[in-house]
Order: structure tokens, then sequence, then C-alpha cells
């Protein structure tokens, strides 16, 4: 049985399933620059260290990058919310967590994208802090956001668990001092994310509750 009074939890390809959204998004303003589209296994490689890579590695070198950036966070932001549904079960998975442990968000999505999605989703009143790039002025894998957290919330790194689908997080809880589970419904494989220090790796979100022994 494993305890940990505290879960974060990353966002996109942990919680949600922002993939398609972040398509949709990024190839509408590659559109607007008559700029060839990517394709999803493009963004699956690409996803987890912000957005001004993701945009960085789309534009060529036609398009100034800050110019792609400012278009893709306006396109995004017109399809985020209805194109970035929860996992299944991972809805019914954190409101069972809640009932007996801390939940909080770090993410690398800009922190305004993630408040729209946690409102939007419902998950606001489970969450007790939600945290991202700009909340500390550094993305993951810096572990600034995770010390962050702990502050805020008085936990302790011994009794945190960051969750997280990408080897950037592994390497955030290293560096922040606190254990690691992956989980493999985003980019990453199992093999990559035990490589890259994750404690154990789940399929889901919804593999949790078990793991911590939450389970009723």
């Amino acid at each position: 049985m494993h305890r940990f009074p505290l879960l974060i939890f990353d966002l996109d390809g942990t919680l949600i399933n922002s993939f398609p959204g972040i398509l949709l998004g990024l190839n509408l303003a590659l559109e607007d620059f008559d700029l060839a589209p990517v394709d999803l296994d493009w963004v699956y490689q690409h996803v987890g260290w912000g957005a001004r890579r993701l945009v960085a590695a789309a534009a060529d070198n036609g398009v100034e990058p800050d110019d792609l950036l400012m278009r893709f966070r306006q396109r995004y932001r017109e399809v985020l919310l209805e194109n970035s549904p929860p996992f299944p079960g991972v809805d019914e998975a954190l409101r069972h967590l809640a009932l007996d442990h801390t939940l909080a968000i770090a993410s690398n999505k800009p922190l305004g994208w993630v408040e729209d999605l946690v409102a939007h989703i419902g998950w606001k009143e489970l969450m007790s802090i939600v945290a991202g790039p700009e909340t500390v002025g550094a993305h993951k894998p810096d572990p600034k956001m995770i010390e962050h957290i702990l502050r805020a919330t008085g936990h302790c790194a011994a009794g945190t668990l960051l969750i997280g689908d990408m080897p950037v997080d592994a390497e955030t809880g290293y560096n922040a001092g606190i254990s690691v589970i992956g989980v493999t419904t985003g980019a990453a494989s199992r093999e990559d994310l035990l490589a890259a220090g994750c404690t154990e790796v789940l399929e889901s979100v919804t593999d949790l509750a078990r793991w911590t022994g939450s389970e009723s």
C-alpha cells in the first residue's frame, strides 16, 4: 500500500486528451501562414515542453516563431474547451481520490488555459491549487512549480506524488525530490517512462486509487 497525502497531476496526456485540440489549433495557425499541416503523430512527438517549443518546431524559415506562436494561441483558444475531453473514467477517479487526498495540477500549458479547462470540465472544486509556468516563471522540469505547490498546500516532499505521461514529469519529480508515477495515456511508452525514473507506470489515472491504497 502506498500513501501520499498530496497528488500533483500533469494535465495534457495525463488527465485530458488534449492532442486533438492541439492538432486542430496548430493546423489552423499553420494554415493562416500557408504552411503545411502536421499530423497527430507529430504532435505526440513534440508536446510536453510548452507551446513555444511546440510552435518553434512547426515553423519554417519563412515564418517568425513568435508570430506563429501568437496565432497558435489565438486559434487554440478558439477550439481548446471543446476538444480537450477527460480520458474515460478520470473524472470519477479524481472525485474518489479527492475524498482522502489533496489534489493539485502542475502543467507546462499557459496558466489561463489550464484554469479555463479545469473550470469547464468541473474540476475547480477538486483542485487545491492549479499551477502553470506563469505561476513561478519556469517550466517543468524546473522544480519551482512543485515547490510552490508544496508551500501553498503545506505538504512535504516525502508525502507527495507527481503523476504524468512524459519523461519531463519524471525529471521534474527528481529535481523536486518527490516520487513520480507515469501513465501511458500520453505520448510516452511504459519503457520510456521507467527509463526516465518513474517509480511505476500505470495504464491510466483510473488505476491510481488501487496503487495508492485508496480503493474503497
